[in-house]
């Protein structure tokens, strides 16, 4: 592995990021360089928490948290034939290139070094804090809650890649598991049995045909059937007793995850009174410290209104820029889910890289968005933390 550059800008930050990868569960060589990096370029205080999240601060100690940034440290795994070693970080054609430059090794470097640009100006008067969490890409939300519970934040950028673009709304999932119970007998005589893959059958038809609601701002919802598996698998010459279905609902501003699964068990109901139960789909994770814990796939959806000030404060600042001051939304989940969807934070996305890039064989990062990114933060930094 190349060692880690001596100096640090949003360029040789990033690819420093991206060689050393790391899935969920895999981040402490890259929690290592963060803190390196925070500390080399000024920030005031740098820490580590038990589940390994990093967060440096700049800004008068002894005073609020006015503005928390947070970037994810984990990324997907890099399958298939790249065209580059997908951890080189190479930079060629105005681009770095490899896993997790857009998602999003490239918006956490622009983060920590536009909040280091801010902190040097000696003008801000409050706190602002850069959060390099953990584990997003497995469970959203588990990291950042543990910070805001530590750092208590004012107002949150969620750095995801957004084009350069303000998002100040974002759909929610809810993955919910859907158990079919059926009744075993002999394969050669199912007239005595109750086939279980019949009645989830009959329960994917009846779910695919409930009418969505519609969002005003985030659009039309969806529930999609996403893993099915009997047991026992295989099942020779038997009927199985069992099936679990698991399903993604993308979800509305409002939506309340009881309400969604009250739902789907009142039309399975319809099916039968007895074959079906439903909850909503959790897990154990642990992170790189040895941390366990366990979380559920419940990621509530947000809209920061036009009308908050920090919005406004964004918007003045891309004009100022050069950039779009309009506002749009973000169609996957974000740790965003916690900090404004759970706990009602002002909360805005903003990053560089184009979402359609994440997760891609391939992926890559335009360097001058990386520069466009780390002026922004900054910027913000000092309208919503500095002088007023």
């Amino acid at each position: 592995m190349d060692e880690a550059p001596t100096q640090y800008d949003p360029i040789s930050l990033t690819q420093a990021l991206v060689r050393i990868g790391a899935m969920a569960g895999e981040e402490g060589a890259v929690a290592s360089l963060v803190r390196d990096a925070m500390t080399a370029l000024g920030f005031d205080t740098v820490t580590s928490d038990a589940m390994g999240n990093v967060v440096g601060t700049v800004g008068p100690r002894d005073t609020p948290v006015g503005l928390l940034l947070d970037g994810h440290m984990d990324v997907v795994p890099a399958s298939g034939t790249w065209a580059r070693d997908p951890f080189s970080g190479v930079l060629q054609d105005g681009a770095i290139h490899g896993r997790g430059s857009t998602d999003m090794k490239g918006p956490l470097a622009t983060a920590i070094c536009g909040i280091a640009e801010a902190g040097r100006t000696g003008q801000l008067t409050q706190r602002v804090a850069v959060s390099a969490s953990v584990m997003e890409e497995v469970i959203e939300g588990a990291a950042l809650a543990r910070v805001l519970d530590a750092f208590d934040p004012q107002a949150v950028v969620i750095c995801e890649p957004s084009n350069l673009e303000l998002k100040t709304a974002q759909r929610g999932c809810v993955e919910i598991l859907v158990h079919v119970t059926g009744v075993p007998a002999h394969a050669a005589f199912p007239e005595r049995g109750r086939n279980a893959i019949e009645l989830a059958a009959k329960a994917v038809t009846a779910l695919a045909a409930l009418e969505m609601p519609l969002d005003p701002i985030l659009g039309r919802m969806v529930l999609v059937p996403t893993d099915i598996i009997s047991s026992p698998y295989p099942s020779v010459s038997a009927l199985p007793a069992k099936v679990s279905l698991r399903y993604d609902r993308r979800t509305g501003v409002g939506e309340e995850a009881c309400a969604i699964l009250n739902g789907i068990r009142e039309v399975l109901a319809e099916i039968d009174p007895e074959a079906f139960t439903v909850e909503i789909s959790s897990a154990r994770y642990r992170s790189y410290t040895g941390l366990s814990f366990e979380a559920e796939r419940d990621l509530p959806a947000w809209h920061t209104p036009e009308t908050d000030p920090l919005v406004g404060a964004a918007q003045e600042c891309l004009s100022a820029l050069g950039m779009k001051p309009t506002c749009g939304s973000y169609d996957f989940c974000t740790n965003g889910s916690e900090a404004a969807g759970r706990r009602n934070l002002p909360t805005i996305g903003f990053g560089p890289g184009r979402p359609e890039d994440a997760h891609i064989i391939d992926e890559s990062i335009a360097t001058d968005a990386l520069h466009a990114a780390t002026a922004f933060y900054s910027a913000l930094a000092l309208r919503v933390a500095g002088p007023n």
